[in-house]
Parts: C-alpha cells; sequence; structure tokens
C-alpha cells in the first residue's frame, strides 16, 4: 500500500466514525499506546496498514524498546 491509498482508507474510516482524519489519527495512536495493557487493537488490518504508512511518510518508524511505539526517525 502506497501513500494515495493509505489515506482514502483512512479517509473512509475516519468518515465511518464520525470524525476529522486529525481525531482519528490521534485515536490511533492513542489506541497503540494502549494496546500493551489490552493486547490488540480493534481495527481491520487495512486500516492498521493504512496508518502504518502513514506514520512512515511522516517520518516516524517503529520502535517497540521500552514500551514506545512510533518514534521520530533520527537525523544522521
Amino acid at each position: 500500500m502506497r501513500i494515495k491509498g493509505a489515506m482514502t482508507v483512512l479517509n473512509k474510516r475516519a468518515k465511518f466514525y464520525g470524525m476529522t482524519f486529525d481525531e482519528l489519527i490521534k485515536w490511533l495512536d492513542d489506541r497503540y499506546s494502549y494496546k500493551t495493557e489490552m493486547g490488540y487493537v480493534d481495527e481491520s488490518i487495512k486500516v492498521l496498514q493504512a496508518y502504518e504508512v502513514f506514520k512512515m511518510d511522516q517520518g516516524y518508524r517503529w520502535s517497540g524498546v521500552d514500551f514506545e511505539t512510533w518514534v521520530k526517525k533520527e537525523a544522521a
């Protein structure tokens, strides 16, 4: 999935929930940080993949160390 497809999926999901795009991303960010306690995120795989593509496009990378989730890439 590329960024254009990811944005389409995320915009449709935001519309489905009656949220703005930014509210949906904030909600997913909160769900990912809460995931360590719950063990899952209750979204479809397609939405989660789109969220990951969006975050990577924004310059984030997955950490998974010390209970961190998405962190900004360090400048080389």
